[in-house]
């Protein structure tokens, strides 16, 4: 069974890559998985639970190769995100486009308000983390609160990420406009030496 829902998620990826939300239908996707629809409905789901099952997977990617370079210390964490999502995105950068673009208009959909989880990307929770961590290190004076941080980051995260989606800025450009993020957050509430390496850092991008 996990065979089979793998081989239509892989397949489901390179269809959006091919087509976009539009191309990506559960006759087509049986088709080419060499299975029938009622088995994608009862391995996955419908066609938004086929994207959302592309989506976690996505997710679930970054997660893995980046806890596997963990623990670090709370001021290589920015490039260390930045770099390991962007390495990701590179293995496929086309299917990784079409699956951002599906899952943005679907969640944004109007006529579907459902939740699927596409705007709950790991980034956060390891912003989160990042912070917490450079306040116990000393890095951070604690004046702002953290939950404020992290939405700024992720603000300017998504920004770029939205930005690169649409093809208006490169991969590479996605990594240092989401790390140039990081650290004007990281600035807002550093300490007098942690402020002058950030600034620093910056100015390098």
């Amino acid at each position: 069974m996990e065979k089979r829902r793998e081989r239509i998620l892989q397949q489901a990826r390179k269809m959006l890559a091919g087509g976009g939300l539009d191309a990506l239908n559960l006759r087509d996707l049986a088709q080419v998985s060499g299975i029938t629809v009622p088995t994608i409905y009862n391995l996955i789901g419908n066609k938004s639970e086929v994207l959302k099952a592309v989506v976690m997977g996505a997710f679930a990617a970054f997660e893995a190769e980046l806890d596997s370079k963990l623990p670090r210390p709370a001021a290589d964490m920015p490039a260390l995100m930045s770099t390991t999502l962007t390495a990701i995105i590179a293995k496929d950068e086309d299917a990784y486009r079409a699956t951002a673009l599906a899952g943005d208009r679907l969640e944004n959909n109007p006529l579907d308000p459902h939740d699927y989880g596409f705007k709950h990307a790991p980034m956060r929770q390891y912003a989160t983390m990042m912070c917490h961590n450079a306040l116990d290190e000393g890095l951070l004076r604690g004046k702002i609160h953290i939950d404020v941080l992290v939405d700024l980051m992720i603000s300017n995260h998504q920004m770029a990420f939205r930005d690169w989606a649409h093809r208006v800025i490169s991969l590479e450009e996605l990594g240092k406009k989401s790390l140039r993020g990081f650290y004007i957050a990281l600035a807002a509430d550093a300490t007098e030496d942690y402020r002058d390496s950030v600034v620093a850092k910056q100015k390098e991008l």
